[in-house]
């Protein structure tokens, strides 16, 4: 496992506005990635599959998460077989926009805010979050380089722009000033993303990530992690 932290660099403003959604550009999939034939397109999910979906809506549930079920999604190749549209999640965080994922990667983001942004939060700034600002969630797209679809088009992956707290003004993702508390509370939940999501790209990972977290959990063989 290879893990970055964020690099360092202007002070952070006072009251940043909320933050656009990400300008991704939005790519049909590549040539090599033909969406799936019909057949396998309306193939029935199996009785353990149908179990599991139940069980991964009953789950949200109980975690406190505040969502709602939607119809499978199918964009050629592109596809969520249980997506929610979540609104929030426990201890009061709320998600803005609300955003459409797979139920399963609801889970894993709920697990990042309650065991990791909410006490970081607390430990470096002093304060609660109160939302989580999402850029880009469900999207069918390619990744950038273009050599196999995003997580996006899954609903397994998401790009967080910043977060608004009960005691400071907004935090955006980006360089954070050296030395200072936002670039402590950013480092912290960066880092400790990877013990969650199978991707974790931010800030000094590349050009593309200067300004949010994107986090996904996409399966490699031998639970292979990039965190940078």
């Amino acid at each position: 496992m290879t893990i970055g932290l964020p690099g360092y660099g202007f002070a952070q403003p006072s009251t940043p506005p909320l933050p656009p959604p990400r300008p991704d550009r939005v790519e049909q999939p590549a040539q090599d990635q033909k969406p799936p034939p019909a057949a396998e397109a309306d193939k029935p999910r199996s009785p353990e599959q149908i179990e599991a979906d139940l069980a991964c809506i009953e789950n949200l549930g109980k975690l406190g998460i505040r969502f709602e079920k939607r119809p499978p999604v199918q964009d050629n190749a592109c596809k969520i077989d249980n997506p929610v549209s979540v609104s929030g999640f426990a201890n009061g965080v709320e998600v803005s926009p609300a955003s459409l994922m797979e139920c399963r990667y609801a889970e894993g983001l709920s697990r990042w805010i309650g065991d990791v942004v909410v006490p970081r939060a607390n430990e470096h700034l002093q304060s609660a979050p109160k939302k989580l600002l999402i850029g880009t969630s469900y999207q069918c797209r390619d990744q950038r380089s273009g050599t196999k679809l995003s997580e996006h088009a899954f609903g397994n992956g998401v790009d967080v722009m910043g977060f608004e707290f009960d005691k400071r003004p907004p935090l955006t993702i980006k360089f954070q000033a050296e030395g200072s508390p936002e670039a402590a509370f950013q480092s912290a939940i960066q880092k400790d993303a990877c013990t969650i999501f199978s991707t974790v790209l931010g800030p000094g990972a590349d050009a593309d990530h200067g300004d949010h977290l994107h986090l996904d959990m996409r399966a490699r063989k031998g639970d292979y992690r990039i965190c940078q």
